[in-house]
């Protein structure tokens, strides 16, 4: 299978190619890879949308059985969560400082 992402070039549009077929508009796509030590994450999309798709990709885990796909996804979200409460706590404290 071959996949090609075709980007405008003001790199506001997306569109989709499989296989050779004409391409096809995609208004919102996460794309993560990585090649040796290189990372490349391209997110394109409404936060609400994009948010959309990791959960589908979540209840898709379930769905199919993917344990090892649902735990990593669990695992990031923890991270996320934690990572956030600590932003918050610390603002609070910067905050409480200050006055």
């Amino acid at each position: 299978m071959k996949i090609e992402i075709h980007v405008s070039d003001d790199r506001r549009s997306f569109s989709l190619s499989v296989d050779g077929s004409g391409p096809v508009r995609i208004d919102n796509f996460i794309l993560l890879t990585k090649e040796g030590e290189h990372a490349r994450n391209l997110v394109f999309g409404t936060g609400e949308e994009v948010g959309r798709l990791l959960f589908g990709l979540y209840a898709n885990s379930w769905r199919l059985g993917e344990s090892g796909l649902r735990e990593a996804l669990e695992l990031v979200a923890e991270d996320i969560r934690d990572s956030r409460e600590g932003r918050e706590r610390r603002s609070g404290e910067a905050i409480r400082r200050i006055q």
